[in-house]
Order: structure tokens, then sequence, then C-alpha cells
């Protein structure tokens, strides 16, 4: 996420993001999010496209264990952390949760700019117990740039909440997308229509990928998108 502070006292009805910490409950772990609204600005809050993610995630719409994700503009890292949860940890036997590595190659990225990272890796580290974390990895990445760090269609799962609001990073979004997509991958993105170029973008993206609105909670007005490169429909 692009990291804009914000006047606080020109802000109406956004008290909950001056919150220093945001608990929620995903893959049967307890997770406490650091805020850092007055620092970092919207990149360091937990916003609802981000919730209703994570909310879609724990549902099985997609298959997690066992595959390789990455989450584009992090911000807290909430979405990562859940997907780490769910990809690395298996529910054995009731009240009993055993984390399992799995040795097909599940991993999990998490990224987003330099300046964000440091506040990134806190709540990953925070979050994530201690023999998931070599497996689920906080990683720099603007898009558009420094992609030579990722390998083309490394992964199999892109995930993206709130991530579509600034119409300068539109070009670079759709070029990240494409270098890291394979034709097999899936892209999920979260985000509520605020604004005309909002639908501007997903045009965008439906020419480069088949685009399909997958989930949409009206309480929050989050809508979840599903991209595949050209036609192809199968995947997790």
């Amino acid at each position: 996420m692009a990291l804009v502070p914000y006047d606080e006292t020109a802000v109406v009805g956004l008290q909950r993001f001056h919150k220093p910490l945001a608990t929620f409950a995903f893959a049967n772990h307890t997770i406490q999010i650091q805020q850092d609204w007055r620092q970092l600005g919207v990149a360091a809050v937990v916003w609802d496209a981000a919730v209703v993610l994570c909310t879609y995630l724990e549902m099985g719409a997609v298959e997690l264990r066992g595959r390789s994700a990455v989450e584009l503009g992090a911000g807290t890292g909430l979405v990562g952390i859940v997907a780490a949860l769910l990809a690395l940890c298996s529910l054995v036997r009731p009240l009993l949760l055993h984390c399992l590595l799995f040795p097909s190659g599940a991993h999990v990225t998490i990224t987003d700019r330099k300046v964000a990272l440091e506040f990134l890796k806190s709540n990953v580290q925070a979050n994530l117990p201690l023999h998931i974390q070599p497996k689920a990895v906080v990683k720099e990445l603007t898009w558009g740039q420094n992609m030579g760090s990722f390998s083309p269609g490394e992964f199999d799962l892109i995930l993206g909440a709130d991530i579509i609001y600034l119409e300068e990073t539109f070009t670079d979004l759709l070029q990240t997308l494409e270098h890291l997509c394979s034709n097999r991958s899936v892209v999920l993105l979260a985000c509520r229509i605020r604004y005309e170029r909002d639908n501007n973008f997903l045009a965008m993206l439906a020419k480069q990928f088949t685009v399909s609105k997958v989930h949409y909670d009206p309480e929050k007005d989050v809508h979840i998108y599903k991209a595949q490169k050209g036609n192809q429909r199968e995947g997790l």
C-alpha cells in the first residue's frame, strides 16, 4: 500500500484506525495487529477488504496448503499472516492445532515497499509460530520495480486487499501481476469500489486476464475479484 499520512482532525468516522492494536480470530488463532495511522497512514491500519479476504480464504474457497502465495501491498500483513496459517497449518484433532511444514514447496511471501517493511515484519513475527516463520517471508516489492528478485510465474496465488485506489500505480500493478503469474496462477483482489477509476482498473485487468467477481460482502461493501491469465479458468 502507498504510505499516505492523514490529518486525524480532518477525517471523520475512522476512530478504529487510531487504535494501536486490532484483534482478529482466523485459522484457529488470535491475531493481534499493530496499527500506526499517525506515522504510516493507510498502509498501517486494517481495512475492511483485508478482513473480507481473510474470511474468504478461511472458507476454503481456494486451496492454500502446499501452495505458494504472495500478498501485494501487504500493509499490516493481516492477509499474508492468515494465508500463512492456512497454508502451513492443519487442524488434526479438535481443539489442537498442529502446524506442518509442507515439503512440496508451500510458502507465503508478504510484500510491500521498503519504507513499510519493518512495521510489516513486526506484525508477521508477532503472529506466526516460530517454526512457520521460515516459510513466511517478508520481502520488498515496489510494483513495476525490482522484479528481478522474483521468478516469472513464481506463485500459485496472488493476493491483494484494497490495493486498487491510486490510478498512477495501475500500470505498474498490472506489470507486476503479469510477471508473478503463470497460466495456472490465481489472483484474488478484494476492494471497495469507491471511484470510477477503480472500475477502470478492472477493465484494464480484463484485457490481460479473465476476471470474475467471486464474492461480495454487503455489510462491508467489499467485492472479491478472481483473475487468471487469458482464458485459463482452472487452478486453485
